[in-house]
C-alpha cells in the first residue's frame, strides 16, 4: 500500500543509520529529543511514586491510575481542536509549544513537591497542562523528520529515534530510582522541566540550521484533514487500524505481566523489572535493523514484527519456568524494534506532504488511546481468564490479526495490480 505522492518502498538504497546526523538541522533536534526522552523515562517512575506520596496510604491506586491518565490523554482531546494550530504552525514550532509547556508545568510540580505544598488536585491538574500537546508534538516529531531529511533516510531517523525512546526506557527508570531513594521525586521533576528547556532550546537552533519550509494554507480544518485523509489514502488507514489492534492487544499484556510474575511464577519485583529491561534492551538493539530489513518491503516487516511479537507471548501462557519468559520476551523485544520506525515511515511516505502533521495527529488520535484502553480492559480480562490466559490470548489475537493483515495486503495489490492492467 503506497501512495502517489511518496515513492515505493522497493529499490530504496541502504543509507548507513547514522546518516541522518550529517544534518546539521535533523542532528540538533535529535539531540534535544534524545535528551528529553531521558527525562520522560525517569518521569516514568516519578509520576507514580510522587502519587504514593501525596496518597498518605488513602487510595494511591486510584491516585496513580488519575496521574498516569493526566499524563497521556489530555492531549489526544486538544488534538481533535488543534485545527488553527495544525495550520499555522510549522512542524517544529508545535515540538517547541509541547517543549515549553511540559517544561513549566513539570518545573512547578517540582518546586511544589519539593516545598511540600503540593496537592493530589494540583498535581493532577499540572500533569494535564503538561500533556496538553503531547500528541500534536508527537506528530510535529514525525513531520520534522520529513522536512528536514530527503525520503531515503527517513526509515534511519525513525531508528535512531526509537532507539533513543527505547534505551531512556531501560536507562531512566533506573537513575529516577535512585534519585528518589536519595532526594525525592520532586528533583527528578526538576530534570525533567530541564531536558524539555533543553527541547525547546534543540528546536530553535535547528531552525537556525535549516529554516523551515514555507506554510501552505489551506482553507480547510487542519484535524478534519487528517481524519478525512485516514479514510481517503488507504495506507493510512489501514496503518493507523493496524496500531490500534496491535497496541490494544498490547495493553492486556501489562496488566497480565505483573501478575503472571507474581502469582504464576512466585518471583519478586526483581523478576519483573528484569522482563522489562530484557525487552527494552532488545527493542533498542534491533531498532536500528529497520534501516536494513526495510529492502523487504516496508508492509511485509512491519506485519512480520507484529506477527512475531505475538509468537513470543504464546509460551507464557503455557509454563512456569522464569528463563522461558526472559527467553520469550528479550526475542519480542528484538522483533518488535522495528516497528515504530517502519510504521512513522509508512505514515510519512503514505501522506500527502502538506498534510503529514495532520496526519500523523489524526493518527495518534487513536493509536495513543489504544493501549490505555486495552489495559483497562485487561483488569476485567485477567479477573475472568487469568494471567496466563490472557498473554496466550494476546499472543493468539496478535497472530490472527497478523495474518488478517496479510490477506487484505495480499487482497489489495491484486486488485491496484489488476486496476493498473484494465488501463
Amino acid at each position: 500500500m503506497t501512495s502517489p505522492h511518496r515513492p515505493a518502498s522497493h529499490g530504496i538504497p541502504r543509507p548507513r543509520v547514522w546518516a541522518p546526523l550529517h544534518y546539521p538541522g535533523f542532528a540538533t533536534l535529535f539531540i534535544g529529543y534524545s535528551v528529553s526522552s531521558l527525562g520522560n523515562g525517569m518521569s516514568a517512575v516519578a509520576v507514580a511514586w510522587l502519587a504514593i506520596e501525596l496518597a498518605h496510604g488513602h487510595g494511591a491506586g486510584l491516585l496513580i491510575g488519575e496521574a498516569v491518565a493526566a499524563y497521556t490523554l489530555p492531549g489526544v482531546l486538544v488534538a481533535l481542536g488543534a485545527s488553527r494550530v495544525l495550520k499555522c504552525l510549522d512542524p517544529r514550532l508545535i515540538i517547541l509549544v509541547d517543549a515549553i509547556f511540559r517544561a513549566v508545568s513539570l518545573a512547578l510540580i517540582a518546586g511544589l513537591a519539593l516545598t511540600d505544598t503540593l496537592s493530589p488536585i494540583l498535581y493532577v491538574s499540572l500533569l494535564g497542562c503538561s500533556s496538553l500537546f503531547g500528541l500534536l508534538g508527537i506528530a510535529g516529531d514525525l513531520a520534522a523528520t520529513t522536512e528536514l531529511l530527503p525520503s531515503e533516510l527517513h526509515v534511519a531517523a525513525n531508528s535512531l529515534n526509537s532507539v533513543t525512546s527505547f534505551s531512556a526506557s531501560i536507562g531512566g527508570p533506573a537513575v529516577a530510582g535512585v534519585l528518589i531513594a536519595a532526594l525525592g521525586p520532586g528533583l527528578v521533576f526538576a530534570i525533567d522541566a530541564a531536558t524539555y528547556v533543553l527541547l525547546a532550546g534543540a528546536v530553535l537552533a535547528s531552525r537556525r540550521y535549516q529554516p523551515p519550509t514555507p506554510i501552505v494554507k489551506s482553507s480547510s480544518a487542519g484535524i478534519r484533514d487528517g481524519l478525512r485523509a485516514l479514510w481517503r489514502f488507504p495506507a493510512l488507514g489501514a496503518i493507523t487500524l493496524l496500531c490500534v489492534i496491535f497496541y490494544g492487544l498490547y495493553g492486556p499484556v501489562e496488566v497480565a505481566v505483573p501478575l503472571y510474575v507474581s502469582s504464576v511464577l512466585h518471583a519478586s519485583a526483581s523478576v519483573l523489572g528484569g522482563y522489562w529491561t530484557v525487552f527494552a534492551l532488545g527493542a533498542t538493539l534491533d531498532a536500528l535493523g529497520a534501516t536494513s530489513i526495510q529492502r523487504f518491503g516496508l508492509w511485509r516487516m512491519t506485519i512480520a514484527a507484529v506477527a512475531a511479537w505475538g509468537v513470543c507471548l504464546i509460551p507464557l501462557g503455557f509454563t512456569t519456568s522464569a528463563v522461558i519468559g526472559f527467553i520469550a520476551m528479550s526475542v519480542g523485544g528484538l522483533v518488535y524494534g522495528p516497528f515504530i520506525p517502519l510504521k512513522k515511515t509508512i505514515i510519512q511516505r503514505s501522506a500527502p506532504g502538506e498534510l503529514l502533521t495532520q496526519v500523523a495527529a489524526a493518527s495518534g488520535v487513536f493509536t495513543v488511546s489504544a493501549s490505555p484502553v486495552g489495559a483497562a480492559l485487561g483488569g476485567p480480562l485477567v479477573a475472568a481468564l487469568g494471567a496466563r490466559a490472557t498473554l496466550a490470548f494476546s499472543g493468539l489475537a496478535t497472530v490472527t490479526t497478523a495474518l488478517v493483515a496479510v490477506a487484505v495486503l495480499l487482497a489489495y495489490r491484486r486488485r491496484t495490480r489488476k486496476l493498473s492492467g484494465d488501463r
